[in-house]
């Protein structure tokens, strides 16, 4: 969506973060763009080259050939996702999985935002640092949502529009105990109960919605060829599909739909 709405002209955020899954690692950022102190990991991960590479494991892709690197990486997305925060008009979120990893840092359970790679260590000890999986509730998805419009009013103006929508990609991979489409379905049920769980208790005078991507996908109500040949990246047409109704549902101005949009092949 974000690649589209970029395309079309729309003022949207580069996403210098990286991309979020979970419903916790969402929180955190929004959290930190707030001014919130949060604990942090990092990893320590051994590349094919033999060299090691430091790694911001609550965020997607940011790492670091050093610890002081990547630091100041972080030092730096921090400031970028705070000035997106404080500029942000409307926010668009996207909730992925409820299937996550959780390391233990100083007594307090923290959730990462993508499974451990392999043999990886924490930045801060000498031992391999263990990881627990498990799967989110619906309970403590719909709290962190509950946290995470709490967040953005507070910060910004109690108004502002909050849409929430469930992404349609599915996990690629689970862990070892259960099969990943049925981790997948898992997740996206967890957090579709969540978000409407959230919403019909929302009593705020302009309150959240929800855009049906999910719904979208699930059906195919067009009958379009939604994924690429990897089953897992939606094809640019579906994605412009999806777009443009969502333009069409939440745009105040009339949008004029530049054509040739297209999306990275994967087969």
């Amino acid at each position: 969506m974000n690649r589209w709405l970029q395309f079309q002209g729309f003022s949207v955020p580069s996403v210098t973060w990286g991309m979020h899954y979970n419903t916790r690692t969402i929180l955190y950022e929004l959290q930190r763009a707030a001014g919130v102190q949060l604990p942090s990991f990092d990893w320590v991960v051994r590349k094919s080259d033999g060299s090691k590479a430091y790694v911001d494991a609550l965020r997607h892709c940011i790492d670091a050939s050093t610890p002081e690197e990547l630091a100041g990486l972080k030092a730096a997305v921090s400031s970028e996702t705070r000035r997106c925060f404080e500029a942000a008009d409307s926010f668009l979120i996207t909730l992925g999985l409820s299937d996550i990893w959780e390391v233990d840092v100083g007594g307090q359970m923290i959730a990462l935002n993508r499974a451990p790679y392999q043999d990886a260590l924490s930045s801060v000890g000498p031992s391999q640092q263990e990881a627990f999986n498990r799967f989110l509730t619906v309970q403590e998805c719909t709290e962190d949502i509950v946290r995470i419009v709490d967040t953005i009013r507070k910060n910004k103006q109690p108004n502002i529009p909050i849409v929430l929508t469930v992404s349609p990609v599915p996990l690629k991979h689970a862990s070892r105990y259960c099969h990943p489409h049925i981790a997948n379905s898992r997740s996206k049920a967890t957090l579709l109960s969540a978000v409407f769980s959230f919403i019909e208790r929302d009593a705020c005078d302009q309150p959240v919605s929800y855009f049906p991507s999910f719904e979208f996908f699930d059906t195919n109500p067009l009958k379009i060829d939604l994924w690429q040949r990897d089953g897992r990246h939606p094809t640019a047409q579906a994605i412009s599909c999806v777009a443009e109704h969502f333009v069409k549902a939440y745009s105040l101005a009339h949008v004029e739909i530049k054509p040739g949009f297209s999306v990275p092949i994967f087969d």
